[in-house]
């Protein structure tokens, strides 16, 4: 093999390898970036098809954690949930509690993609009632009148979660309270 052939035959083995390493790059990123579009949505889609709402409020209320207890990641044994999914495509959702809890509590509010994009706690409320009205991210017909008191909160996406924190300290000596505090949250559409 001639010097011209050996090195037009390395040339084209460096081309090579420098292509399969360039493929590879683009599809770990497409891969990555698919992933990471993804992941959040199917997650969000499964906690939604399984949010099993009461039929007047609209809010589910699991019963107190326990070690058994998986429907939300890694929930916490010291604080009570109340959870919510809404879809507010064709019309406005109407969010409204009263927890007087004794403790830390907070209502969060999440799009499709899991995002957070509102929070509340007890400290921001005062001991105000929340009264909220949530929209979707395109248009109705006409922007909702809102009730005297509310606030409009603009979700980024028609279909959510809401999660309801209330801190427990003992669950059998603050039941009737911290029971209540949850219990004072409704979703409703908006009427």
């Amino acid at each position: 093999m001639t010097q011209a052939q050996s090195s037009a035959l390395l040339s084209s083995r460096r081309r090579l390898w420098a292509w399969r390493i360039g493929a590879t790059l683009i599809l770990a990123a497409a891969v990555h970036g698919l992933a990471v579009w993804a992941v959040p949505r199917v997650i969000m889609g499964r906690v939604l098809s399984a949010a099993q709402p009461e039929r007047t409020s609209g809010v589910f209320l699991p019963p107190m954690t326990d070690a058994s207890a998986r429907r939300i990641v890694m929930p916490s044994p010291d604080l009570l949930y109340a959870t919510c999914a809404f879809d507010v495509s064709t019309t406005p959702l109407r969010i409204r509690a009263e927890p007087k809890a004794p403790r830390y509590w907070s209502i969060a509010l999440y799009a499709d993609n899991s995002d957070n994009f509102f929070v509340i706690n007890d400290r921001e409320a005062a001991g105000k009632p929340i009264d909220i009205v949530l929209i979707g991210p395109k248009a109705y017909a006409q922007r909702p009148a809102l009730p005297a008191g509310s606030t409009l909160i603009d979700s980024p996406s028609a279909r959510g979660l809401l999660l309801m924190r209330v801190l427990v300290a003992d669950y059998a000596a603050e039941k009737s309270v911290v029971e209540a505090a949850r219990g004072s949250l409704s979703c409703e559409a908006l009427r």
